[in-house]
């Protein structure tokens, strides 16, 4: 099956579209867990530690755990449609589905430390295509 895939250039990418958009359903759900890890800085430990921080630097920390929280959470909200909608755009070998899926790569630097990893892999993958 391999000889069949090396001899026929179009069935080369559409192995490679297949990983690709199997990536970016991957990195969708990816999303859910950083949605989570945002709700849980948001609804648990911001609140809790403002009861417990005893100078006023600690409490601002928190606080700032918080807002990073919401930021996790929004991010997640706007990469699940980018994401899966990037994977059905590649899937059926449409211009956009690349250009929404590089999109959702750069927006994913800003969850740090997985999503920037994570979006540095995909945007080599998309950017090797070429």
């Amino acid at each position: 099956m391999t000889e069949i895939i090396k001899d026929n250039p179009k069935s080369v990418s559409v192995v490679e579209n297949q990983k690709l958009d199997r990536l970016f359903y991957v990195f969708a759900a990816f999303q859910i867990l950083i949605i989570l890890c945002g709700a849980i800085l948001v609804l648990l430990v911001a609140p809790a530690s403002l009861f417990v921080s005893t100078t006023e630097s600690e409490a601002f920390f928190w606080i700032a755990a918080g807002f990073i929280g919401l930021m996790f959470i929004a991010l997640g909200v706007v990469l699940i449609p980018l994401s899966i909608a990037a994977a059905r755009g590649i899937s059926q070998e449409k211009n956009w589905g690349r250009i929404v899926g590089i999109i959702a790569a750069i927006l994913a630097f800003f969850e740090f430390p997985l999503g920037t990893i994570f979006g540095g892999y995909l945007l080599w993958k998309l950017f090797r295509r070429q």
